[in-house]
């Protein structure tokens, strides 16, 4: 049994660790886990939610929510942003959240350019329920379970803090932008060991094709060894958004969860609502389940002046979610 343990902490961790940056597919859906310098790209105020659910048909999957918020005070070019992220995966009961505020500033290079630069503060909390564990020497033969003589060299949690920053450049047609996470490098072991998220770098570039109604997008982010590439494209079919996407390198000997991702979503008035599948084609096509994602993005404006229209008074960021 102490072997099995061994193999979790060590196999299935990683994952974890990784999923401290929730790996979702409608990434742009989910603007302050992508970049903090995306904080406050709306017309004014947005609020959104995102739900994934991964992997549904082992156990009872992996569950990843996300909700923020944020606002754009077009006048001080300041934006600022709250995040609040939980997820759970039920056969280990291991959980963990993460709240992050974020602060971006913009600045007009000329009259077709706008770059934007942000910073974000994490606090994460992670919590294992070793209690819901049962193991073999708790089976009893009348179907009754009793205490483990397994030693847990384990804390129920930890908390730590986590820093991120990026840069964002866009015009009328093209995006690009550049961010980090986990700059400090902390720890987040649940034994007295130091075990260290490495910096999570994330690349994501786009540009739109009014006459073809396109925006093909590439999106490459790495943790340590780990690389992943989605490149695809919507279709701004207005009000309907269709996207299309390919994740995976296959070049890449790390390379086992590629997948196919179809998205379609709908805008109605300042509601906009998504809902994507992953097909993933690797080994774990026949029994996983795929992932399902499902999305809401809401414009809103505190203040309710009439105004001009917003392409007059600002320019706007392309990215076809917003």
């Amino acid at each position: 049994m102490k072997f099995f343990l061994i193999i979790f902490f060590y196999v299935f961790l990683p994952l974890n660790i990784l999923s401290q940056n929730l790996n979702y597919s409608q990434f742009y859906s989910s603007p302050l886990n992508l970049n903090p310098a995306m904080t406050g790209i709306g017309e004014f105020g947005r609020f959104g939610i995102i739900y994934r659910n991964q992997w549904p048909n082992i156990g009872d999957g992996l569950h990843y929510i996300s909700s923020w918020a944020d606002y754009n005070f077009l006048k001080s070019n300041f934006s600022f942003g709250l995040n609040f992220s939980r997820e759970v995966e039920s056969s280990s009961s291991l959980s963990s959240s993460t709240f992050s505020p974020s602060i971006s500033y913009e600045v007009n290079l000329n009259y077709n350019w706008v770059l934007k630069s942000g910073i974000q503060v994490s606090h994460s909390s992670s919590n294992f329920k070793r209690k819901n564990l049962v193991f073999y020497d708790q089976l009893n033969e009348d179907g009754s379970t009793s205490q483990t003589n397994e030693n847990f060299l384990l804390n129920d949690r930890k908390s730590f803090i986590g820093l991120a920053a990026g840069i964002l450049a866009y015009s009328d047609k093209t995006w690009v932008g550049f961010s980090i996470f986990n700059i400090n490098k902390p720890n987040i072991s649940l034994i007295d060991k130091n075990s260290n998220l490495n910096r999570l770098y994330s690349f994501h570039f786009g540009y739109t094709i009014d006459n073809l109604k396109l925006s093909p997008s590439i999106h490459y982010k790495q943790y340590a060894k780990f690389r992943q590439l989605d490149v695809g494209t919507y279709f701004n079919l207005n009000p309907i958004n269709i996207g299309i996407w390919y994740r995976g390198i296959p070049i890449d000997s790390n390379n086992y969860l590629n997948s196919l991702v179809g998205s379609l979503s709908l805008k109605i008035d300042n509601l906009r609502i998504a809902y994507s599948y992953d097909y993933n084609m690797s080994y774990l096509s026949s029994f996983s389940g795929g992932s399902h994602e499902i999305s809401l993005i809401f414009d809103f404006h505190f203040f309710g002046t009439k105004l001009p229209p917003k392409n007059v008074r600002y320019l706007e960021c392309p990215i076809p979610n917003f």
